[in-house]
């Protein structure tokens, strides 16, 4: 495995974690505030199918972006290789997909999903297409290189329940530094990357749908054994932010209308960070909040058994602090 597959491996895991870890939090969240009122109740169940629906949305998402960067490297016309053969079908290495090149002339492949092959854990299946455009850029690794991707009726089954998300819009992802291997390594350079999405269109497998925008910056940086006292060698670091302003609101993340027709916000307070030496799910510091019909509930990364900032290298749990109807209360989770 190449150092960029690993690396990119390695991003996909955090983030799938780091969504179960905020679903976990929701699913606490509804089951710690019970209240004989009904409406009370009603909300709280809501807020989870929420964040149920944002941690689905954003893997999924984050495991297009991973898929297709992991990809384009080997693929000419995006990568740095030159092509010996004029095959409209290109073999790839990602699960249940069919490449066509049959654009590739004008920077243009067609991801095909074959809706049958269990891909993934959990395992569940892909369809529809996904058309992947180099918009800037010689290569997809230059500086600011663009990719332009459109969903076309992708969609994800979850096989353990039946459950599914479906896509259909436009994001864009910007190469902001460049895929600079050497420097990575030689610890002078970072892979950094910018997504913007605007009016995604989710339908869910009851038929209800929502509004999904984002703009956030993730970047992974490898620091030397002699960077961190308390950390003996070389590891990888990530971090990410919201990336946009809303309503006065700075680091926004993603907003949009869920599938209760309610507006939502989420906002970075600080930029999450994590690494791999005490594991990229386990993060060591950040704070990030939802706003949902006015109520906030916020989670402080990176903290100690008493929910204050870790004083060690690594961190015991996270904080969770919620604010529903004026009621306000906190608890501190272990990862």
């Amino acid at each position: 495995m190449s150092l960029e597959q690993l690396t990119l491996s390695i991003k996909m895991k955090s983030t799938k974690t780091f969504l179960i870890a905020l679903l976990s939090v929701a699913t606490i969240l509804s089951s710690c505030k019970k209240e004989d009122k009904e409406e009370k109740v009603e909300l709280d169940a809501n807020v989870a199918q929420f964040n149920t629906d944002a941690n689905n949305y954003k893997a999924e998402s984050d495991q297009v972006d991973n898929d297709i960067n992991n990809s384009l490297s080997e693929i000419p016309a995006f990568g740095r290789m030159s092509s010996s053969s004029g095959a409209a079908l290109l073999s790839s290495p990602l699960c249940g997909v069919v490449i066509d090149s049959s654009q590739i002339a004008s920077k243009i492949l067609y991801y095909n999903f074959d809706g049958i092959t269990p891909c993934f854990s959990p395992s569940r299946t892909r369809s529809g297409q996904i058309k992947v455009e180099l918009t800037s850029g010689t290569y997809w690794s230059d500086v600011n290189a663009e990719l332009t991707l459109t969903y076309i009726d992708f969609k994800v089954v979850q096989l353990s329940n039946n459950k599914s998300i479906k896509f259909n819009g436009v994001k864009t992802l910007k190469n902001i530094n460049g895929n600079n291997w050497l420097g990575f390594l030689l610890s002078t350079a970072t892979l950094k990357y910018q997504e913007r999405a605007l009016n995604i269109d989710v339908v869910f497998d009851n038929s209800l749908s929502a509004v999904w925008n984002s703009a956030r910056i993730t970047e992974w940086s490898l620091i030397p054994a002699t960077a961190n006292p308390n950390i003996p060698y070389a590891h990888i670091a990530f971090s990410a932010i919201g990336d946009t302003s809303l309503n006065g609101q700075a680091n926004v993340d993603s907003w949009g209308v869920n599938r209760f027709g309610s507006s939502f916000t989420t906002y970075y307070n600080s930029s999450v960070v994590s690494n791999t030496y005490c594991g990229l799910w386990r993060f060591n510091s950040g704070e990030l909040v939802h706003a949902v019909d006015g109520n906030t509930f916020t989670l402080t990364l990176g903290v100690d058994q008493s929910g204050n900032p870790t004083p060690y290298a690594c961190a015991y749990g996270y904080k969770v602090g919620w604010n529903v109807n004026g009621t306000a209360n906190s608890v501190v989770l272990s990862y």
